[in-house]
């Protein structure tokens, strides 16, 4: 390791342990992309304000330039240093020499990683995004095959009214998705103004116009207070946050399918149906319960982010070296719990006869008949307690509303169109028509 950020103020060398210890470079070395785009937009904002002449801007840009592409290949090694900011340099010190001293200029490393950071949290909500748009095309291609199916809507995990299958699986998947995807644009608003300019903590007396190195990186403006902006990572708390969401609705979109499979409604393909190790006639749904632990992981990510923050004074604080191996973990995860369930909704079956005997057996359709009577001129209470009676007498006999007939309807009292009513799919039609289902 290198001495780049040591003087002879700052007391000696390192305990060599703790310079392994305390490195970041395992973990932000996945900066290096972003930390090459800001020191050229850094390059030129110094040769725009007469720190580096023009030849000195074009060698270190090319310098930056060709640097992925050399350790991509193997020809350049990362050197062991405090954090991919110090590694840049180091190599860099290589390849052009002496004048690699002058890129630092007006910069320090606590606006440099708030700016790699800042990139990086910006092109991670647009992969979501795109993740996101793929779920609910394919969402969309599953309704076409399944959409018009009868299933159970379920409160307190029970047979509840019948609905069809697009409007379950828009309220299990689109539309917390949706409202996801919607979070993801206050994550790139919040990430409008550039951390370069800002220093360490009170910016620089050098002639550096920052509004170059934003407008080169795609910003609208640079910092407006120098303080705040070395110290905040609002929008890695939103977008963890927003992993944090999208991970608890794909965890009950998960339970769901978990207990429509066990109940003999749903259906999963061999490609995402796992076996037992022992028990040969299993069918087991681990990617859902996989995607569902996941949930729990981004949780805990949030609150570590969180806590992380928790009790820190403005400014940096080398405890923030932490928030980047928080937040790559959770996008990673959401990403794959997003793909995996995109996957999986290609082998994800309903079986519709199974579906209409759920239905039939929970019953479900009383509260249909129940405002069929509302609708003749029944008070509701009065409906709905005959109704009530009406299945506690079906039962006592082992039968279900649905095997009532025209006449023992209408014996009880129920106007002739009642019998209509005892048809599961029909109903499931009639209310689901009431509902227009949503754009993809």
């Amino acid at each position: 390791m290198s001495s780049i950020a040591r003087t002879a103020a700052t007391g000696g060398d390192l305990d060599p342990e703790f310079l392994r210890w305390q490195t970041s470079l395992p973990v932000d070395r996945r900066l290096l992309a972003e930390d090459l785009r800001g020191s050229q937009a850094h390059v030129r904002a110094l040769v725009e304000a007469g720190l580096l002449t023009a030849d000195e801007g074009d060698r270190l840009e090319a310098a930056l330039v060709a640097l992925p592409g050399k350790v991509a290949r193997g020809e350049l090694q990362l050197p062991l240093e405090e954090d991919v900011h110090m590694a840049v340099e180091a190599l860099l010190r290589q390849e052009v020499g002496p004048l690699a001293d002058k890129l630092h200029t007006g910069r320090s490393r606590n606006d440099q990683v708030a700016t790699d950071l800042a990139l990086w949290t910006r092109q991670a909500a647009r992969d979501l995004e795109e993740e996101l748009s793929q779920m609910v095309q394919e969402v969309e291609d599953w309704k076409g095959r399944f959409g018009a199916v009868a299933v159970p809507a379920y409160t307190h995990r029970q047979v509840a009214i019948p609905v069809q299958a697009w409007l379950w699986i828009d309220a299990a998947l689109c539309q917390g998705l949706r409202r996801d995807r919607a979070l993801l644009s206050a994550v790139r608003s919040e990430l409008a103004a550039c951390p370069l300019g800002a220093g360490a903590i009170g910016g620089t007396t050098l002639p550096i116009d920052p509004r170059v190195a934003a407008e080169a990186l795609g910003f609208t403006r640079g910092p407006e207070n120098p303080v705040d902006v070395v110290g905040q990572r609002d929008a890695a708390l939103t977008l963890a946050f927003v992993c944090a969401r999208i991970s608890l609705h794909l965890a009950r979109f998960s339970t769901d399918v978990i207990e429509m499979v066990s109940d003999g409604m749903a259906r999963l393909g061999g490609a995402i149906a796992c076996g037992s190790s022992m028990m040969p006639h299993k069918r087991n749904p681990d990617l859902f319960e996989l995607v569902r632990g996941q949930a729990a992981l981004r949780h805990g990510e949030l609150t570590a982010l969180l806590a992380t923050f928790h009790g820190l004074g403005t400014g940096y604080h080398r405890d923030l070296q932490q928030d980047k191996e928080i937040l790559f973990r959770a996008v990673d995860g959401t990403r794959g719990s997003l793909r995996m369930v995109t996957l999986a909704l290609e082998h994800l079956e309903l079986d519709e006869a199974a579906c209409r005997r759920a239905l039939e057996e929970g019953d479900a359709v009383a509260t249909d008949l129940t405002e069929c009577l509302v609708a003749a001129g029944t008070p509701f209470r009065d409906a709905y307690r005959k109704v009530g009676a009406l299945v506690a007498s079906c039962r006592e006999q082992g039968r279900r509303l649905v095997h009532l007939t025209p006449d023992e309807l209408a014996a009880a009292g129920f106007p002739p169109e009642a019998h209509e009513r005892l048809d599961v799919a029909a109903v499931a039609a009639r209310r689901s028509a009431r509902f227009t289902p949503p754009p993809p």
